[in-house]
């Protein structure tokens, strides 16, 4: 079924979907033309003139049935399009979401606001993106040992490229009351140096925990009274706030959390995350797009100047150049042919995520109050392509011959993501979860099989450069004298996969983990956004309506809230 067939279907059924909670609105509409000012040259201005009926159509399949509830921003040439709010903010007592009222917590789309009061640091002259961020502690109980030659730095912070290990015990608490300051958070769970910075993607929270300790030293204060002093109140986002518990007395109201793992939609009990500067942000759709106005260079003032914003939204850390890299705070989305960025941000009861087309002066943000198999990403992109915005490339030819199959059998073997789990912990049992099994094929192809069992064929069209065959996703190695260094996928562009030595190879199974544990597993990957590229691929390739199982990255348990 075509997407646009899909659409036609949606349109019946959207009244009987929404059934009675349909949207509800806080919106500027698109009747007047918006202003332009931001557009590059030779540009195409997008025709949103049907924006809210592809919006409700896409929705409608979802709310209700896999969301809660949901609120959603399109920005476009500095004027808000569309602000809706969808569905139910609380199940229990019938609330309908409000854009303009319901805040929804953002998860790891706080990072962005993190990066923003970094560069706003960088503009002012305080901080430098090269510096040695131990530079920046001297008055702080913490420090960044020294065990490799190159230090950390703010510029490998925002490219999470700064070889921590990956954190993720003492992430959250159902007891607000147990939440620590951020610098004795910051002691607590500092991680081991694993890796010299600069050298591998490796998502990083407590990275970006740490960013946001540097801004909070460098100006004396702390992290929630300066983006709140700096970002939100400049911006006019009244009602977001980096505080968790959210105060009594702030405006607005936080969308319930809902647990999907059930028949029914339930309200679930709030968790709680210490981790501020990571995912601690609530915001409402509305302030949201005057976040993402401000990052179009509309009104950029109020936060930093156009130079500040060139750089942040410059690649600063290209992993391959067949795949996406990520840009300062942002990565890279999509095709690697297009100018998407964006950042998704998943607890277990909520996931959103942001998304900007610079060069289309159009940008989207979706937040749900649920978390399940349905993705705040797939709506976004799928009311982008609606609109004839998304970013398509082109796929090359693809190789065969002897050497393709040469090629092919040095890839063949297991790859683990850096991203999935501690290296030197008792969670180390975790890392197979994300666990990627290459095969090689006769013409010259790869197999890729995840530990879920889902398989994906791939064509080589350069020489260790594959795209898969019924989508679009890239997958792209580093091989130096005839062995396999690294290896990405263009949907991943937040982590690095490497080869599993010899001695680790295993042949282990979700059943082996644990019913427990891999629930566990999963929940903690969502914050890696490592579900992506299944996402991707089951789009491309028109089978949106058949979803398959979660994956890593995909699904999350009961018991635990975090950001991603």
């Amino acid at each position: 079924m075509t997407r646009r067939t899909r659409r036609s279907v949606l349109a019946g059924l959207a009244g009987l979907a929404l059934g009675g909670a349909g949207p509800t609105t806080g919106r500027a509409t698109a009747s007047t033309p918006p202003r332009r000012a931001k557009l590059p040259a030779g540009a195409t201005a997008p025709d949103l003139s049907g924006l809210e009926t592809v919006v409700d159509d896409v929705l409608a399949s979802r709310i209700g049935d896999t969301v809660a509830g949901a609120t959603v921003a399109v920005v476009d040439g500095g004027e808000v399009a569309l602000a809706n709010g969808y569905g139910r903010a609380d199940v229990t007592d019938g609330e309908r979401m409000r854009a303009a009222e319901t805040a929804v917590r953002i998860g790891s789309v706080s990072k962005l606001v993190t990066w923003t009061a970094v560069m706003q640091g960088v503009e002012a002259g305080v901080l430098d993106l090269d510096t040695d961020v131990n530079q920046y502690l001297d008055d702080s109980p913490l420090s960044i040992p020294d065990e490799y030659d190159d230090p950390v730095t703010l510029r490998h912070l925002g490219t999470h490229t700064a070889g921590f290990d990956v954190v993720i015990e003492s992430l959250f608490d159902k007891n607000p009351d147990q939440l620590t300051d951020l610098t004795t958070t910051l002691v607590r769970t500092r991680p081991e140096r694993v890796r010299p910075p600069g050298g591998a993607v490796c998502y990083s929270n407590w990275g970006a925990m740490l960013a946001g300790h540097v801004v909070a030293e460098a100006f004396d204060t702390t992290f929630e009274e300066y983006v709140q002093s700096n970002v939100f109140d400049p911006l006019g986002m009244s009602r977001s706030t980096s505080r968790q518990p959210v105060p009594g007395d702030h405006p607005g109201d936080l969308a319930a959390p809902h647990d999907t793992s059930g028949e029914a939609i339930e309200r679930a009990d709030p968790v709680y995350t210490g981790w501020y500067p990571a995912g601690s942000i609530s915001a409402t759709a509305t302030d949201m797009a005057a976040f993402m106005n401000a990052h179009l260079g509309h009104g950029t003032e109020a936060v930093f100047n156009d130079a500040t914003l060139a750089t942040m939204h410059s690649e600063q850390y290209g992993r391959h150049p067949a795949v996406n890299g990520l840009r300062y705070g942002f990565y890279e989305h999509g095709h690697p042919d297009g100018d998407y960025i964006g950042h998704s941000g998943g607890t277990i009861y909520y996931s959103t995520w942001l998304g900007l087309l610079p060069d289309r002066d159009v940008g989207v943000f979706v937040g749900f109050n649920s978390r399940g198999s349905a993705s705040p990403i797939d709506v976004a992109d799928e009311i982008l392509a609606e609109c004839d915005l998304l970013p398509e490339g082109t796929t090359p030819e693809p190789a065969t011959g002897a050497a393709s199959r040469e090629r092919a059998t040095t890839l063949a073997g297991e790859y683990e993501s850096l991203a999935s789990a501690p290296r030197n912990s008792r969670l180390r049992i975790l890392g197979v979860l994300s666990r990627l099994t290459v095969e090689a094929t006769d013409d010259g192809g790869l197999i890729t099989r995840t530990m879920g069992g889902e398989s994906t064929e791939w064509v080589e069209t350069d020489p260790y450069v594959y795209h898969e065959r019924e989508g679009e996703d890239v997958l792209a190695a580093d091989v130096v004298d005839g062995g396999v260094e690294s290896l990405y996928l263009n949907s991943q562009p937040t982590t690095t996969f490497r080869p599993v030595a010899a001695h680790e190879r295993q042949a282990v199974t979700l059943g082996t983990v644990g019913g427990s544990l891999a629930a566990f597993g999963l929940s903690l990957a969502g914050w890696t956004g490592l579900g992506a590229w299944r996402r991707l691929k089951r789009r491309r390739s028109g089978r949106d309506e058949d979803p398959a199982p979660p994956e890593s990255g995909d699904a999350a348990g009961p018991a635990e809230e975090g950001s991603r």
